[in-house]
């Protein structure tokens, strides 16, 4: 494994990551303009498009330590408002919902839908558990690469260049594919039943949805991506976080709030996350040193995180 004080000191260029969602904020941003009736909500993007970019300026006039980490952690926040965003703005674009195309996907690939083919398996200990490997995906998409933030500011960016690039895939497909998953588009014998867990959690999952967010799954796709970055960066954490992300990705299904082509679209996002995280990696190593500026002794000195 790499230790980190072999990286440069600074990549002194947009990132891979900057360039993807910043181009999903503006293709976002101008199509809702150019709608009429969603103009309203085109701001939302463009001024998270210019924080975005302000943050870049900010952070490449002194490079600090401190102002890369705010630099690379800013995206959690232009994610989430993107995100939130969504909801009343992409039903504005026209696009019609395709649920009923991922269904027929599904039912082309194995027969029938997992949320449908797994309604005699519901138990109430099952969901709850089930909810609880849910649930752990926000704890992961924070805990994993906060700690990189910590330890390893470069280990940290080459996470959030891999993250962020597969997050700007993921929102550019809800809003090209809009769709609610089963449990807004079906209708079921079962209810879900969870008395430890699941009865109190899935109202507030639900409220956090944008109700386009399926096509293609951040669930499974930040999760592996993690994984695969632990497993070169942080290997203890790749083996106890196996088994919950396993359970997440079943959970997607078993709770009705994706089809199975969710998942295999995310993996592929997944993976082209990883590869220009790896790609990026490579080329700034290759870079001369006149490119990179100092920017503080705790990169320079940094540890590798295992």
């Amino acid at each position: 494994m790499k230790s980190a004080n072999k990286w440069p000191l600074e990549v002194a260029a947009v990132l891979p990551h900057e360039w993807v969602f910043g181009t999903f904020l503006l293709v976002t941003g101008v199509r809702l303009f150019a709608s009429g009736a969603a103009r309203g909500w085109s701001f939302v993007f463009f001024a998270s498009l210019a924080a975005a970019i302000g943050m870049v300026a900010w952070a490449e006039r002194s490079p600090t330590p401190w102002r890369w980490r705010v630099r690379l952690s800013s995206y959690f926040v232009v994610m989430g408002v993107a995100f939130y965003a969504m909801r009343a703005g992409v039903p504005l674009l026209g696009n019609p919902r395709v649920d009923t195309l991922l269904l027929q996907w599904d039912r082309e690939l194995l027969g029938e839908t997992p949320a449908v083919a797994w309604e005699g398996w519901l138990y109430p200990w099952l969901e709850d558990l089930a909810m609880a490997g849910y649930l752990f995906f926000f704890y992961y998409l924070l805990a994993g690469p906060g700690y990189y933030c910590i330890r390893s500011i470069p280990v940290f960016r080459k996470c959030i260049v891999g993250l962020f690039t597969l997050y700007g895939l993921a929102f550019m497909g809800y809003t090209v594919f809009p769709a609610g998953g089963p449990h807004l588009s079906m209708t079921f014998h079962t209810p879900l039943h969870g008395p430890w867990l699941l009865d109190w959690a899935l109202d507030a999952v639900d409220r956090g949805s944008n109700t386009v967010d399926v096509f293609p799954s951040v669930h499974l796709a930040a999760s592996l991506y993690l994984l695969l970055f632990d497993w070169h960066h942080g290997r203890r954490r790749f083996w106890w976080a196996l088994v919950p992300c396993m359970v997440l990705w079943w959970s997607t299904m078993y709770l009705r709030f994706h089809y199975f082509v969710d998942l295999l679209a995310g993996a592929v996002v997944a993976l082209i996350g990883w590869w220009t995280a790896q790609k990026y990696e490579v080329g700034s190593l290759e870079q001369p040193l006149g490119a990179y500026r100092s920017y503080g002794s705790d990169v320079r000195n940094a540890e590798s995180p295992e």
